[in-house]
């Protein structure tokens, strides 16, 4: 049929926004992600485009479920306004607990960087502990002769004998 009836377009509209109430969600999803990652420009540029892709893709195959692939533009209409509604009304209250959440878990990173850091530390110590007493037992002479040259530690010439 070329036209939808009243209640087949009621129901699109209804279905289109609830597919825009989706999208913010993913949008929240996408911006928590983000919020891990130091606030770089290309950052938000490749998860603006990545959001972008991923939406485009979603509204198509959306697109084709509900009109078969007719464009409508109540459709796009609606899926635009259940965003907006998202994120003016469940969106503002989960950025603030998103970044509650984002402030622990880099607390939680940080601590656990600094517990690395500190290992690798002691390790390290240790290691140079280790190869300073391998330095210090090879510090005596093999033969106590001048014309050696292994014993002589400042130069590689050989001394001359008095």
């Amino acid at each position: 049929m070329y036209l939808d009836t009243i209640a087949q377009q009621c129901r699109n509209f209804l279905y289109s926004c609830g597919f825009g109430f989706i999208l913010g969600l993913i949008f929240d999803v996408s911006e928590f992600i983000g919020s891990l990652f130091p606030q770089k420009k290309y950052i938000t540029i490749a998860r603006d485009i990545i959001y972008l892709v991923v939406c485009t893709f979603l509204m198509f195959l959306f697109n084709l479920s509900v009109s078969n692939g007719s464009f409508k533009f109540y459709i796009y209409s609606a899926t635009a306004t259940g965003w907006f509604v998202y994120y003016f009304s469940v969106g503002s209250f989960t950025r603030s607990a998103r970044n509650t959440v984002s402030a622990v878990t880099k607390r939680v990173f940080r601590k656990m960087k600094s517990r690395i850091l500190k290992i690798c530390k002691t390790l390290k110590e240790k290691k140079q502990k280790k190869f300073e007493k391998s330095e210090i037992s090879s510090d005596f002479l093999l033969q106590d002769d001048d014309l050696l040259l292994y014993n002589v530690k400042e130069s590689t010439q050989r001394k001359e004998v008095e």
